[in-house]
């Protein structure tokens, strides 16, 4: 825009050369042509095209001198080009029109024509550093969604951490709880049990049973809260990464685990149990050296998958032994050795959910439990 801009005010200014020095037809001519010549390089910006409408504004002035008055519109695109040489063949012919325009004209037009390069050059710059502070900019937004991306991720990953070592704290209380307390108590109704069998007469009898059954009552309350809180305790992604390592070395595995923390702790318990069976099965039968663990939760159910590239195939199920069949897990085997996918099938059957195993590439087992 500011190249028209520049352009615009270069025409105004040979508008006034023009009418002191031309008739009212002339002036209209010339500057027409002048308007075409900005308007085609200005339009085209070509180098080659500047050059041919520089030598035939050269030639034109050898016949008609008095085109010298658009010379800064001409020139302001040359030296856009930086055609010097056509410039300086130009500035030799306005020395040779001193006489027709008059000194001042001459002057003036030698002004102007300054003018024309001075309002390139900062046009120019201003544009270079329009181009540069948009680079800074666009850089800038790019580190910031990265810086952005990486605080995200130190947040899940700070999150992460302290729901680990909650964890870890829970499943420390829940053991020093039984460990200690639970053995105290205990040991006090055996020792209550003891003085009820020495002790008959009433009501001391009464009154040591009372102690007793309030001893017994504390005791399952704090054996129901240890194992609740053991079983909070259990974070099924590190569970399922301990089971992983147990074959990372001697498989390629991936994990692609997709699930929140406050899952039930019967579908980590089933989950955990699956995927220790198929593990087991896989350090002793699979002769590949790929596997793929998907644990993922939809709106309506979670989801386990468990694919082991090229196995050797029908060692969970004698009726898988057809490598392009599907079979249902959750329907009876009917395998006497089969216990790893009777134990499966018992889990998702209590939690009924479904399970099939396809052997069309491999042996993936593929597991859905109901929310």
């Amino acid at each position: 825009m500011t190249y028209i801009t520049d352009k615009l005010i270069l025409i105004f200014l040979s508008i006034f050369l023009l009418y002191s020095t031309c008739s009212m037809d002339k002036l209209v001519i010339y500057l027409l042509v002048g308007v075409i010549f900005a308007c085609l390089n200005g339009y085209f910006e070509n180098r080659i095209l500047l050059i041919v409408t520089g030598v035939m504004y050269v030639v034109m002035l050898l016949f008609v001198p008095e085109l010298i008055l658009i010379a800064p519109i001409v020139c302001y695109d040359l030296f856009a080009q930086r055609l010097y040489i056509i410039e300086i063949i130009i500035g030799v012919i306005l020395l040779n029109t001193i006489d027709d325009i008059g000194i001042m004209g001459t002057i003036f037009l030698l002004v102007v024509t300054l003018l024309a390069h001075v309002l390139f050059y900062k046009s120019n710059r201003n544009e270079v550093l329009s181009e540069q502070i948009k680079h800074i900019r666009d850089d800038s937004e790019e580190r910031n969604i990265l810086l952005a991306d990486k605080n995200k991720h130190l947040i899940e990953r700070q999150d992460q951490d302290i729901y680990v070592a909650t964890l870890k704290e829970r499943n420390r209380i829940a053991r020093d709880i039984h460990d200690n307390v639970g053995h105290m108590i205990t040991r006090s109704i055996l020792q209550m049990g003891a003085l009820m069998t020495v002790n008959k007469q009433e009501p001391l009898h009464s009154q040591l049973e009372s102690v007793k059954n309030n001893l017994d009552v504390a005791m399952n309350n704090i054996r129901e809260s240890v194992h609740d809180l053991h079983d909070e305790s259990i974070d099924l992604r590190q569970a399922i990464g301990d089971l992983v390592d147990e074959i990372k070395d001697s498989f390629e595995c991936s994990v692609d685990y997709d699930i929140g923390d406050n899952i039930d702790r019967k579908y980590k318990y089933a989950i955990i149990g699956i995927v220790r069976e198929a593990v087991s099965n896989i350090i002793k039968h699979s002769n590949n050296d790929k596997v793929d663990i998907i644990v993922r939760e939809h709106p309506g159910m979670y989801q386990l998958v468990i694919h082991d590239y090229k196995s050797k195939g029908a060692y969970y199920d004698n009726r898988a032994n057809d490598k392009n069949t599907t079979i249902d897990a959750t329907q009876n085997i009917g395998r006497a050795d089969g216990i790893g996918i009777h134990n499966m099938q018992d889990r998702v059957r209590t939690l009924k959910g479904n399970m099939s195993i396809d052997e069309r590439n491999g042996y993936k087992i593929f597991v859905t439990f109901p929310k």
